[in-house]
């Protein structure tokens, strides 16, 4: 009986599954000595060791801290080594509603390494504690439960039903792991006067930006600088695949930045705003189309991949855009910029 309703209970949410994001299929998981291990360089031009070590540490400090049921914190510091290494412990929630809550305990190591102008993490030994409640509840490892093999279908082009919810919420909290840290990152180079641009490639993509072809197109004349065009707009609007269109404050705007080796553009919707969240949540494709008080056609169009979207608190919205009120709840929608 205890495994009837165990089946039960994993296949509540199998509707979530039916249209998968590719970033959770084949190639989305890798291994190294034997353990999943998610890892990512970034970049921070101009920033020494000590202040790269300084600002994650502190992202990592207040982020891990034991609150008398998850016992999340700092495990290990080498400052002289630019090195330190945090375990994780945190829910991931899979559906709540007011009858039943399905969530995972998720347990983690990530190991960070800086040096002068970047910094190596790593996140690995991953386990998971599911339906704790219910006598004792199941444990599993991340080798046994999340790889290809167990997550996806045979074709490999689809989540599998029970497995699939932890593959995709383990990926989700690795993109916002990875997208926090590359936020203090870029503050912390905003407050040090250093530019937030990382690659030369990027770069090149700002001086495309009057090509049609590009993912970031202006119709102005004159070649400005995106952050200039951002700066002289008064309106945004989204546009999703299905040409649903709406319009969101310019305190929504979170900026483009570069994640994990990709150039992202971030919004925050306020979770209030059913129809616009309802819109991204039911597409990957969108347009951000920036207008200043004399145009009628947008200055800036930029066109995204939606990678993830995560539910945020006022507070954590406000470190994206401090206008952002710390009293409401956020949607942050990240969108790889498209080439």
């Amino acid at each position: 009986m205890k495994r009837i309703l165990f089946l039960l209970i994993l296949y509540i949410p199998l509707g979530i599954w039916a249209q998968t994001d590719s970033k959770y299929l084949e190639g989305a998981i890798s291994m190294r000595d034997g353990k999943i291990t998610f890892t990512t360089e970034m970049n921070a031009p101009g920033m020494t060791q000590q202040q790269i070590y300084n600002t994650i540490y502190n992202w990592a400090k207040n982020r891990y801290q034991p609150d008398g049921k998850l016992n999340a914190r700092i495990l290990y510091e080498k400052p002289e080594k630019g090195n330190f290494i945090a375990g994780g412990e945190e829910y991931i929630t899979f559906s709540s509603t007011a009858l039943s809550l399905d969530r995972t305990r998720i347990y983690y190591l990530m190991n960070i390494v800086c040096e002068a102008e970047k910094c190596n993490i790593d996140i690995t030994r991953i386990h998971y504690w599911y339906d704790e409640a219910r006598k004792g509840g199941q444990k599993y490892t991340a080798e046994e439960w999340i790889t290809d093999e167990m997550a996806l279908n045979k074709s490999k082009n689809k989540l599998s039903p029970i497995t699939g919810k932890f593959r995709k919420g383990t990926i989700d909290l690795k993109d916002l792991l990875f997208s926090e840290i590359q936020s203090a990152l870029n503050k912390e180079m905003v407050s040090l006067g250093l530019s937030i641009t990382t690659t030369s490639s990027h770069q090149k993509e700002v001086a495309q930006t009057q090509s049609s072809t590009s993912p970031i197109t202006t119709s102005t004349e004159k070649k400005k600088s995106v952050d200039t065009l951002i700066k002289d707009a008064v309106r945004l609007t989204i546009t999703t695949g299905n040409e649903e269109q709406f319009e969101i404050p310019l305190e929504a705007w979170g900026g483009i930045n570069d994640l994990y080796g990709k150039k992202v553009a971030c919004c925050i919707i306020d979770s209030q705003k059913t129809m616009g969240n309802m819109l991204m949540s039911q597409n990957d494709l969108y347009t951000l189309s920036f207008y200043s008080a004399n145009n009628q056609e947008p200055i800036l169009i930029i066109q995204c991949k939606k990678l993830m979207q995560q539910n945020i608190s006022g507070e954590e919205a406000q470190k994206i855009n401090s206008s952002s009120s710390a009293e409401k709840s956020y949607n942050m929608y990240i969108g790889e910029i498209q080439k």
